[in-house]
């Protein structure tokens, strides 16, 4: 069986000779740098998602990218470089598993062409300080740590050297 979105998006496959990875691009450049991914005949992808405001009774929408200063492609020899020639990209980020990192696209594209309300969930690492925002919790920092193949919110007692685990939904959380 294929992968999601495999016969949908041709384009987000292994290509010859070239590698998919993440190019971090300074602040609003993402449309540049795909643009310039397509002058120069890179594999490039750019995740789009519909954005609307409002102002003065009217309501305005707009794509943005997915994930703002970031465009996926797969350079060849040299194209990095000509790349960094815009001064639109900032730099290059190697997939350490481009299968992954593709099957994730894949997914991100079906998800796209869905067309359908989407919000921006941030992905917490291990170590990090959050808040619980929702729930019996609301209100409690801890650090997210994973035990057990599960996110749990670490809460500590530094004076004593002693802490506890609790399981939480990353939905429930922001950083702090």
């Amino acid at each position: 069986m294929a992968d999601v979105g495999e016969e949908e998006h041709p384009l987000l496959q292994p290509h010859e000779g070239r590698h998919w990875c993440a190019l971090h691009t300074r602040a609003r450049h993402e449309k540049k740098v795909h643009a310039a991914c397509e002058r120069l005949g890179v594999p490039a992808y750019l995740p789009l998602r519909i954005s609307r405001t409002f102002s003065g009774g009217k309501v305005n929408t707009f794509q943005v990218p997915m994930f703002a200063g970031y465009v996926f492609a797969a350079p060849g020899p040299g194209e990095i470089a000509e790349l960094k020639r815009t001064n639109s990209v900032a730099q290059k980020i190697d997939a350490e598993d481009e299968a992954a990192l593709l099957k994730d696209l894949r997914s991100v594209h079906t998800v796209e062409q869905a067309r359908i309300e989407l919000e921006l969930s941030p992905t917490f690492g291990r170590g990090q300080r959050v808040l619980v925002t929702e729930g019996p919790l609301a209100g409690v920092v801890g650090v997210v740590v994973r035990y057990k193949n599960r996110t749990r919110l670490q809460v500590a007692v530094s004076t004593i050297h002693q802490a506890i685990l609790v399981e939480v939904a990353e939905a429930a959380l922001v950083p702090a």
